[in-house]
């Protein structure tokens, strides 16, 4: 491994949750004492449960591994020691071409004895993040509930994203009945929807939308997800913004070429103006939800909520994946030179950091946008 890839290994092991990262083996090393972190595992194998799962944006040569033309996936990690990372790890990406035989092939182990955890690496793949408050909604839709030990990095955000959620939804609950015994039943209405049971428990809001059963328990499901991102949305933008202004004004330390100079600009400017593209698609996925949403509420017009709700899982997705560009930006920038100490950033280190960024595939680059 280079010592690129070393550094990199090294930066996880601090992570435990994030929308790039799931660290199962940093939960086994803090939780491997806790009697639930064995008899409730999320995998069946022990390898599996103590290896590094990643959202990981394919390079060329990798996406010839796919044959459904996917610019991101699912990377697991084996450490080749759990207790010290730095000594690097086996991948394995879930999907590719020959995925079950190689995940075989480094498990030891027969692929009967594998189904329910490959079902399980299935569903981390269907999602573009792997955020622990996003993962118990899904995990537990799937009807896979591991010791809470897994799930509890997000436990300090539940609270006030169920909030945010709750009040989003409030909002249908109140305009749903008249003024005569209105905060009782929207009360109930908003329990309703919260619940796990939520499409069976609002039967008239489904006959309301025309939709069938099958369809409107998917869409009322990826609504609160696309909330959950609308609420990481609001938080990272004050975040975003810093960071730009961080990165224009960061100058490398040492004497530098014009050539270099003119480098460097010409990544800033690309990184901006990509950065510009996904703010954009972000701002039009919410558009498309709350302009169906409000034209429901408001003028009693089921037709554009309903069209939402049916292509809320491709929204999610959409939304997902240019949150996680975003966020992978802020969360990388954390780990260049300090405040205070940018300065000393050295010509290499900046031109690997902005090269890093300057590598998301989620958008075109100019050229082609204009073509």
């Amino acid at each position: 491994m280079t010592n690129a890839q070393i550094r990199s290994l090294a930066s996880l092991e601090n992570v435990i949750s994030s929308s790039r990262v799931f660290n199962l083996n940093k939960i086994y090393k803090l939780h491997r004492m806790n009697p639930e972190h064995s008899e409730k595992p999320l995998f069946s194998n022990v390898q599996l449960n103590r290896t590094i799962i990643l959202k990981h944006r394919l390079r060329p040569s990798e996406r010839t591994e796919f044959t459904d033309g996917r610019s991101v996936a699912t990377k697991i990690l084996f450490p080749l020691d759990t207790k010290e990372i730095k000594l690097g790890a086996q991948y394995l990406f879930v999907g590719q071409r020959d995925f079950e035989d190689r995940l075989c092939e480094i498990l030891r182990e027969k692929i009967v004895n594998l189904g329910g955890d490959i079902v399980i690496l299935n569903l981390l793949d269907s999602i573009p993040s792997l955020d622990s408050y996003l993962l118990r909604q899904f995990l537990e839709r799937g009807g896979i509930r591991p010791a809470d030990c897994y799930l509890e990095n997000g436990v300090a955000d539940r609270k006030p994203v169920q909030q945010f959620v709750l009040t989003e939804i409030s909002t249908l609950a109140k305009m749903s009945f008249g003024p005569d015994d209105a905060d009782e039943k929207a009360r109930a209405l908003i329990d309703k929807l919260l619940s796990p049971d939520a499409a069976e428990a609002t039967d008239g809001l489904r006959e309301t939308l025309q939709m069938d059963k099958a369809d409107y328990r998917q869409g009322l499901f990826f609504w609160k997800a696309i909330l959950f991102y609308k609420w990481q949305i609001k938080k990272i933008v004050p975040i975003s913004v810093k960071v730009f202004r961080e990165m224009r004004r960061i100058h490398p330390v040492e004497f530098t070429k014009k050539v270099d100079r003119v480098k460097i600009e010409s990544m800033r400017n690309s990184i901006a103006y990509k950065f510009s593209l996904l703010c954009t698609e972000v701002d039009d996925v919410i558009a498309i939800y709350e302009n169906a949403y409000n034209d429901f509420i408001y003028n009693g017009n089921p037709v554009g909520f309903r069209k939402f709700l049916n292509s809320s899982p491709i929204l999610f997705r959409k939304l997902g994946e240019s949150y996680n560009d975003v966020a992978h930006i802020v969360n990388f920038w954390k780990f260049r030179p300090k405040k205070g100490h940018s300065v000393a950033v050295t010509l290499s280190q900046l031109s690997a950091t902005l090269m890093e960024f300057e590598s998301m595939a989620t958008t075109k680059p100019p050229e082609a946008a204009r073509a």
